[in-house]
């Protein structure tokens, strides 16, 4: 009854959506892009080139989920070369990131969940498994797959205590899903417990660690590989660089007033923020304009500035690892505000010494760990991120003390691919 409501919900939905399609059309690339194919309709050539294949079909659904994606696709390609990859993406972000860094075969938008669009998908790709990546429980996807007889593993599961009582609440619906599900590779043992106490299965649970943490590796020595960006110099001499990764919004205007508080006693300081959504670079823009602060746009600056700016706006995607890699102290965002926090290993691979603020639901574990080892630093608010910031470029070898202590807290373990490809492969 309760999957029934849901789909009657998903198909006033589906009307709706297409009540307004010349709105969604108007309003940008963001609603344009993949809309056919988030309705199970896929081009001739994709089709007939999957057609027979029965690949492996992995869902990462944001730039997080892709970027822990990237280590376990090179391990499913090199474990079983005969099998392509299908990899599906929830946002045009996360899919562009994807497109240029996953040895994935195709590159698709996840089919919106209603029935009929994902019998269609299924049809089309006809995979041997899919995988889905952290916690992706879309009700149709699931069960219309289990119906097929195909193998469905979670991997780099984690349940944050915020989305466990969400999934609590909601538990009646949910339970039944996550029956389905054929195996779950959870990040920890509390990952695993609270999973079991949505129902499911704990002789179907094994702990197969975060692949975030796998993917450190791989992203330390593509960034280290790159020459030093000459944008963060001026003249000769080199600038020091606070990175403010994944920024959401009520935090850039705490970040600019920090800095500008700041610049008096750290005249060589330069901020480079980075948004973590896209259709939010011109309102963060328009922040600077206000701000009286020198920017200038990553996306138009193509060289050495005679003036460096005080902030450089990264306004394009899949750059933020390289600027972590040169900069002196890194702030992680959706921490200042309740955005449940973003993934600090990223800044932490580069030895960096690693701030946040207190709403870390997501990243709960790692966050702690950080702390515990002195590498990671939570802030409650601007007074508290202005006097931290200080102390670390006041104290130049502390703040590398820091920074290697965040590396050795980050780095885990390296066999987190290992023991999800021997998951995977008993479903093969």
């Amino acid at each position: 009854m309760l999957y029934w409501i849901y789909n009657v919900e998903a198909t006033l939905g589906l009307l709706l959506g297409f009540a307004l399609l010349p709105l969604w059309l108007v309003l940008g690339k963001r609603y344009r892009e993949g809309f056919f194919q988030r309705l199970g309709f896929y081009p001739r050539a994709l089709r007939a080139s999957i057609r027979g294949a029965r690949p492996i079909w992995l869902h990462a659904a944001s730039v997080g989920e892709v970027l822990a994606a990237r280590a376990l696709a090179d391990a499913l390609k090199s474990k079983f070369p005969e099998r392509k990859i299908v990899l599906s993406t929830f946002t045009s972000t996360g899919r562009d990131v994807a497109r240029r860094s996953v040895a994935a075969d195709l590159f698709v938008f996840l089919p919106l969940d209603h029935p009929w669009i994902v019998g269609r998908a299924l049809a089309v790709f006809d995979p041997c498994i899919l995988i889905v990546l952290e916690t992706e429980l879309w009700p149709n996807l699931l069960r219309l797959s289990y119906k097929r007889g195909i193998p469905t593993l979670l991997l780099s599961g984690r349940l944050s205590p915020r989305s466990f009582r969400r999934y609590f609440f909601f538990r009646r619906f949910f339970s039944p899903v996550i029956r389905q599900l054929t195996a779950l590779g959870m990040q920890s043992p509390e990952d695993a417990e609270r999973v079991v106490r949505l129902g499911a299965d704990p002789r179907r649970i094994q702990i197969t660690g975060n692949l975030k943490r796998a993917a450190m590796f791989d992203d330390e020595n593509r960034a280290n590989g790159r020459p030093r960006i000459d944008l963060l110099l001026n003249g000769k001499e080199r600038r020091r660089v606070l990175v403010a990764g994944s920024t959401h919004r009520g935090e850039e205007e705490i970040l600019m007033e920090a800095f500008q508080r700041l610049r008096p006693s750290f005249p060589d300081l330069v901020l480079v923020l980075a948004p973590r959504h896209p259709q939010r670079f011109p309102e963060v823009e328009k922040l600077l304009e206000k701000s009286g602060l020198s920017y200038a746009k990553r996306s138009e600056m193509n060289g050495l500035h005679a003036t460096a700016p005080d902030v450089i706006f990264l306004d394009t995607l899949g750059e933020l690892a390289i600027f972590y890699s040169v900069a002196d102290i890194a702030f992680v965002g959706g921490s200042l505000v309740d955005g449940g926090g973003h993934n600090v290993i990223e800044p932490a691979r580069f030895r960096k010494p690693v701030l946040f603020g207190p709403h870390m639901t997501n990243f709960t574990a790692i966050a702690e760990e950080l702390k515990r080892s002195g590498g990671g630093i939570e802030v409650s608010g601007k007074d508290e991120l202005m006097r931290e910031l200080a102390r670390l470029l006041r104290d130049p070898p502390g703040a590398k003390n820091a920074g290697e202590s965040a590396y050795q807290a980050a780095k885990g373990d390296r066999k987190v691919v290992e023991r999800s490809i021997e998951l995977i492969s008993r479903y093969f």
